[in-house]
C-alpha cells in the first residue's frame, strides 16, 4: 500500500531522469527496434489496433486521475492541449471507434511530436519511480507506433483536402493556444516557450511564429513523404500482379 502511495505521491521534488543515459537509451532502443518490426512485418490487423486503441486511452485515464488527486493546477498543467496528448486521444479513439479521420490527425501529429518528445523528454517533477514517468514513455512509445501502423501499414494516407484540413487545424490551434497561455501562464502546445530551452532568447511573438512554420514545413514534408510512400506500394503491388500474369501466360 506505501508503495502504491509513493508512485501516486502528488508533491513536487526534482527530475532525476539522466537524458540519453542507460535507461533513456534502453527506451530509445525499443522504441526503434518495434518501429523497425511494424514496418518490416506489415501485418493489418484489428485486434493490433484495439489493443494499441486500449493502452493509449487508459494511458489518458491513468495520467488524468492522477492529476485530479494530486495539487496540479488542472487548468495550468492538465488540460489535453499538448500536441501529443491531443494526437493520443485521436488515435486510441480513432483506433477503437475505427474512425479514419480523426486517426488521420492522431497520426500526423504524433509521428513528429512522439519522436521528438521521446529523443527530448520534458517529465514532471519527480524523482523516479512515478506515475508520470511511466505514462509519459507509455504514451509516448504506443502515439509513435500507432502512427507508424497507421501510415505505413494500414496506409490511411493524406490526400490533399487531409493537407488542407490539417494545416488550418494545427494554426488554427496554435493561435489558441497563444491567446490562452497569455491568460492561463501556462505553455500548452510549448507554444510560449521551448520544453528544452531552445530560442529563450527570442521574441515571443518570434518564437511562436517560429513554431508555427516548423508545425507546418513538418506537416507538409509528412505530406509529400506519405503519398510517395503509398505511390510506391501500389507501384511494387501492381508490378508483382503483372509479373504473376506474365508467368501465367
Amino acid at each position: 500500500m506505501k508503495s502504491f502511495k509513493y508512485f501516486f505521491r502528488g508533491n513536487i521534488e526534482h527530475n532525476n531522469f539522466i537524458m540519453f543515459g542507460r535507461m533513456h537509451l534502453f527506451i530509445l532502443f525499443l522504441m526503434a527496434i518495434i518501429s523497425i518490426f511494424i514496418l518490416i512485418r506489415k501485418i493489418e490487423n484489428r485486434k493490433i489496433e484495439l489493443f494499441i486503441g486500449v493502452i493509449l486511452i487508459l494511458q489518458q485515464i491513468i495520467l488524468y486521475s492522477w492529476y485530479f488527486i494530486s495539487d496540479t493546477d488542472l487548468f495550468k498543467e492538465a488540460l489535453p492541449l499538448y500536441h501529443c496528448r491531443v494526437a493520443i486521444i485521436c488515435i486510441g479513439l480513432g483506433l477503437i471507434l475505427n474512425q479514419k479521420y480523426i486517426m488521420k490527425l492522431g497520426s500526423y501529429l504524433g509521428i513528429f511530436g512522439s519522436i521528438a518528445a521521446l529523443l527530448f523528454p520534458g517529465l514532471d517533477p519527480f524523482v523516479f519511480p512515478h506515475v508520470t514517468q511511466f505514462s509519459y514513455f507509455i504514451g509516448h512509445l504506443f502515439l509513435l507506433w500507432g502512427s507508424i501502423y497507421l501510415l505505413f501499414v494500414k496506409n490511411i494516407g493524406m490526400t490533399i483536402v487531409d493537407f488542407k484540413n490539417t494545416i488550418i487545424f494545427i494554426n488554427v490551434f496554435h493561435i489558441m493556444m497563444a491567446i490562452l497561455n497569455k491568460y492561463l501562464g501556462s505553455n500548452y502546445a510549448y507554444i510560449s516557450s521551448s520544453p528544452i530551452n531552445i530560442g529563450k532568447s527570442l521574441n515571443q511573438i518570434i518564437y511562436t511564429v517560429l513554431v508555427m512554420m516548423i508545425f507546418n514545413l513538418v506537416l507538409f514534408l509528412e505530406y509529400i513523404f506519405i503519398n510517395k510512400n503509398i505511390a510506391l506500394q501500389k507501384k511494387n503491388k501492381f508490378g508483382d500482379v503483372s509479373l504473376k500474369i506474365k508467368i501465367i501466360e
